[in-house]
């Protein structure tokens, strides 16, 4: 009995596995999609800051 229920667990488990393999396959360019649009996002951010005013560029230097 107990070999039973472990050789079950087994197939239970090598089911999920190929159920999670299955769907992956199924959805890889909408997950691919998300994914870049993800990177894309946090370029723009990267950007963004990279390209931000200083605090002191409100000054004016010529005044003095």
């Amino acid at each position: 009995m107990k070999t039973a229920r472990f050789v079950l667990k087994i197939v239970a488990i090598a089911m999920a596995i190929a159920a999670v393999v299955c769907t992956i396959a199924a959805f890889w360019d909408q997950i691919m999609d998300l994914i870049d649009s993800i990177i894309d996002r946090v370029e723009e951010r990267r950007a963004e800051r990279c390209f931000q005013p200083s605090e002191f560029d409100d000054y004016d230097d010529d005044i003095m």
